[in-house]
C-alpha cells in the first residue's frame, strides 16, 4: 500500500536513492547485542538489524521492545527467516516496535502478500511510523541470475518494499570458491538492473570491502555490513571492544561510500 506522504515513503524513497548501511547484529545474547548495536549507530549506520540468531536465542517478544527502548530513534529491521506463518510474526515485529521485517522470498507470494497485509494495517494506524517488509533472496538457492530477478519481480508484485540478494551463510563456507567468485556480485547487479528503480536492492552475505566498493561502483547502494566487519577472513568481530567495533563500521562505510 503506497502512503502518499508518510513516513514509510519516505524511508523507502532514501532506502532507493542513497547509500545505506545496515548493521547485521547476529549474536547469540541481548547485552552484546546492544553493545554491537550501539557502537554501529555511533559510526552511522542506516539500519540496525536484529539478527536471526539473536532473535531465536533470546526471544522476539523481548529483543524488538529492548531495542527500541534502548534506541528509540533508530530504523530497527528484525531478520525473521520467516517461512511460513508470516502474518503472526509480523505482528510480533510490528507490535514490538520493529520498522521493518525481512522474510525468506523462497516462502513464497502467498506469505508475502501475508506479512504485506499486517504492514498496510499499521502503516493505517500510524502514518508516522515507518513499516516496511524486505524479501530475501537466498542463493544459491533461487540462482542463477534469471531465476533471482524472476523471484525479485514476483516479491515486488506482492506488495514488499526491498529485496536483499543473500549468499548463503552454510554455502560459502561449504564452499570458499563461491564468495571469493563473482557469482553474488553478478546476481546482484542483475537484480538491481531490473528493479532498482523501484525498490531497495540490499546486498548480503559476509561482504569484503573489495567487494562492496565494486558493487558500489556498478550502482547498489544499500550493504549489509556482517561481523567480520569487511575483511576478507570471514572472521566474526563482535567479541571485540565497541571502540574498534565502531572503527571497523566507520571504515567500511567510508571506503565504500568514498
Amino acid at each position: 500500500m503506497t502512503i502518499p506522504h508518510s513516513a514509510s515513503a519516505r524511508v523507502a524513497a532514501m532506502l532507493r536513492a542513497e547509500y545505506t548501511f545496515q548493521i547485521s547484529v547476529d549474536t547469540g545474547t541481548l547485552p552484546q547485542g546492544l553493545v554491537v548495536a550501539e557502537a554501529a549507530l555511533k559510526a552511522g549506520v542506516t539500519l540496525v538489524e536484529m539478527g536471526t540468531p539473536l532473535l531465536k536465542c533470546e526471544g522476539v517478544l523481548h529483543v524488538v521492545p529492548a531495542f527500541r527502548r534502548h534506541f528509540p530513534d533508530a530504523l530497527l529491521l528484525a531478520d525473521m527467516k520467516t517461512m511460513d506463518g508470516g502474518a503472526f510474526e509480523a505482528e510480533s515485529v510490528f507490535a514490538g516496535g520493529g520498522n521493518i521485517i525481512d522474510f525468506l522470498a523462497i516462502s513464497g507470494v502467498d506469505t508475502a502478500r501475508a506479512i504485506v497485509g499486517v504492514r498496510d494495517g499499521y502503516r493505517q494506524q500510524n502514518p508516522d511510523v515507518p513499516r516496511l517488509v524486505f524479501a530475501d533472496i537466498l542463493v544459491p538457492h533461487q540462482g542463477p541470475t534469471d531465476a533471482a530477478v524472476d523471484v525479485a519481480e514476483q516479491m515486488l508484485a506482492a506488495g514488499v518494499d526491498g529485496v536483499g540478494v543473500h549468499l548463503q551463510l552454510d554455502a560459502r563456507r561449504a564452499d570458499p570458491e563461491l564468495f571469493r567468485s563473482g557469482y553474488l556480485a553478478d546476481v546482484v547487479r542483475a537484480v538491481h538492473a531490473r528493479v532498482g528503480d523501484r525498490a531497495s536492492v540490499q546486498v548480503v552475505g559476509g561482504l569484503t570491502i573489495a567487494q562492496a566498493k565494486g558493487l558500489a561502483a556498478a550502482g547498489l547502494k544499500a550493504f549489509v555490513i556482517s561481523g567480520n566487519l569487511g575483511f576478507d577472513d570471514g572472521v566474526a568481530r563482535y567479541g571485540r571492544p565497541a571502540a574498534e567495533i565502531e572503527a571497523g563500521v566507520r571504515g567500511f562505510m567510508a571506503a565504500v561510500a568514498g
